[in-house]
């Protein structure tokens, strides 16, 4: 077993204190498996001790505490001492994690794999938690470019982390990037499939890529309140729709939706003969055109064979249902 694996995430937990006897015996085995300068091996050893020593005596783990910097200063040691050598870069990132020091820790885990490291153990998941935890710390900040970078980062040293394709989705939406958003999206539906955020965002990712992000969000945002009930406001959401994409046939049809269901049938005969003329080979945009046609000349009551419009997907309770939109709708 490799020493640099056994370091720890929960404090506590393989309490030991390391006698010098035992530290020489490590250092010397160190350095003959990595193939290390006796003296790096050394640093290593006694930066293991202390890493050790940190996580049975803090609670809480911060960088500023002594025996941290102690560790810290072990490892920076090693590094001088085996330059472009990639363990003593793999001693200095998983202290860097386990202190919860982000920033430094995700650069120092880079420069360990573009020096060859590959990681072993719990690796992967030291990284991960400290690059999620530096991108959203960007976001936090209001840098989304920066944060997109970061995430982007991670879905490259790590392609199956969810947490990082996710929020990398999310921001590439609220920039504006639809279709970049849809490649990320499309892979978080893969790694988490049957997740409903993820089928909606990347639904919406495609109908913003294909219509227009403003048209798109204008839409969701009128079926987000057509289903509250809200005819009133989901009938201007899609006029909006169709006044920013006038292709947008979906917005033409549920535009006409709207005004049948509040017995307007003149205006949903025009939304409808717009949607026809769009996509023609639609059924269900046939029947309401013919329909409306037929009650605006007084002729009765609606039918009661009407064919179901096919419903978009609604956004998760708690998910802003249209990133990126630069009013409110």
């Amino acid at each position: 077993m490799n020493v640099y694996s056994t370091a720890l995430l929960r404090p506590g937990r393989y309490v030991r204190t390391m006698t010098s006897a035992l530290l020489a015996a490590l250092a010397l085995s160190v350095a003959a498996a990595q193939g290390l300068p006796q003296n790096a091996a050394d640093a290593l050893a006694r930066g293991e001790a202390l890493v050790q020593e940190a996580l049975a005596t803090y609670e809480a783990q911060y960088p500023d505490r002594p025996l941290w910097r102690q560790a810290f200063a072990e490892g920076r040691t090693a590094v001088d001492l085996a330059p472009g050598h990639p363990e003593p870069l793999r001693f200095l990132a998983r202290a860097y994690s386990l202190s919860n020091w982000h920033g430094p820790a995700v650069e120092t885990w880079h420069d360990f794999l573009d020096a060859g490291g590959v990681m072993e153990g719990d690796d992967a998941e030291l990284y991960a938690v400290s690059a999620n935890e530096y991108a959203y710390a960007a976001y936090q900040a209001g840098n989304r470019e920066l944060a997109a970078e970061r995430y982007a980062d991670i879905t490259q040293v790590l392609p199956d982390n969810v947490e990082a394709h996710r929020w990398l989705g999310r921001i590439l939406l609220e920039l504006r990037m639809p279709e970049q958003a849809i490649a990320a999206w499309r892979t978080v539906v893969e790694l988490d499939p049957g997740s409903p955020a993820a089928e909606y965002f990347l639904e919406l990712a495609q109908a913003q890529a294909r219509w227009g992000v403003d048209a798109a969000n204008s839409f969701y945002a009128g079926v987000t309140a057509y289903e509250s009930g809200d005819l009133t406001r989901a009938r201007n959401n899609f006029a909006a729709a169709t006044a920013r994409n006038a292709n947008y046939a979906q917005a033409w049809a549920w535009l006409g939706r709207v005004y049948f269901e509040q017995g307007l049938y003149e205006d949903a005969n025009i939304a409808y003969e717009r949607a026809v003329a769009l996509d023609p080979n639609e059924p269900a945009y046939q029947w309401f055109a013919r329909e409306s046609a037929r009650l605006m000349q007084g002729g009765g009551q609606p039918g009661e064979d009407a064919p179901q419009l096919v419903a978009p997907r609604t956004a998760p309770e708690g998910e802003d249902p249209t990133p990126g939109s630069t009013e409110e709708e």
